[in-house]
């Protein structure tokens, strides 16, 4: 989990820098609204019957009543997921974006098709547990293994993704699980992100304390057009 001083200078913008947040003009438009922004990506997906799902869409929902909801787009709950390796994005074709084996101009469609066919039957883990472990910055839940052996099996199942699909990211060890409650639009002045991790803190401890772990699975490959859906192809099982 990221410390304080980091998610404040993230939500004023002085630990990237440029105008506005990365999602604007990429996933949304400055407004909120939703933008095309297709792909495929292997996750969990949230039990909409579970408590868990509950806490979370209560934990979204203070976050939405909140002092400061207007300088962020939520998604809709039905989307809620984890994801467990991140696949490929087709506006970002750059070599450590892309599967080492296929053409960077590679229909998208195709992608998806060579992923599923090297996905298949894989014979992962059916079942993960996971725990929260705060909410940060307002906009997403981080996450990690229950205990020692539940991580090293999320992290085995991210290396055994990896080389199922030859995508190779320079992040891939110390990739951060988390689930997105929401997006910030704006950067924040200092004052108004003190108040929104004050906000956090107490969301996330309320958060921690109703569900201290998480059962997560099947994992899923999907693709998608835009951040509101992931469709699912097939479990990888």
């Amino acid at each position: 989990m990221i410390d304080r001083e980091t998610a404040f200078r993230y939500l004023t913008g002085a630990l990237t820098g440029g105008p506005r947040p990365d999602a604007v003009g990429r996933k949304f438009d400055a407004e909120g609204r939703v933008l095309r922004f297709p792909g495929n990506t292997t996750l969990c997906h949230i039990d909409r019957d579970s408590d868990a799902f509950a806490a979370l869409a209560e934990a979204q929902a203070r976050l939405k009543a909140g002092p400061l909801a207007d300088a962020f787009t939520f998604l809709p709950p039905e989307s809620f997921h984890m994801t467990i390796f991140e696949g490929v994005i087709d506006s970002h074709r750059t070599p450590d974006r892309w599967p080492r084996h296929l053409p960077a101009d590679m229909p998208l469609g195709e992608v998806t098709r060579d992923f599923s066919t090297r996905l298949a039957g894989l014979g992962l883990d059916r079942r993960f547990r996971a725990r929260p472990t705060g909410i940060l910055g307002g906009f997403y839940v981080d996450m990690e293994g229950a205990d020692a052996a539940a991580e090293a099996a999320l992290r085995l199942t991210r290396d055994r993704l990896q080389a199922a699909t030859n995508l190779h990211r320079s992040n891939h060890a110390d990739y951060g699980f988390h689930i997105t409650l929401a997006y910030l639009l704006r950067w924040l002045a200092p004052a108004e992100a003190e108040v929104l991790l004050d906000l956090c803190d107490e969301i996330g401890r309320d958060l921690v304390a109703r569900v201290p772990e998480i059962v997560l699975g099947p994992v899923e490959f999907c693709r998608f057009d835009d951040m509101y859906r992931f469709e699912p192809l097939l479990h990888v099982s």
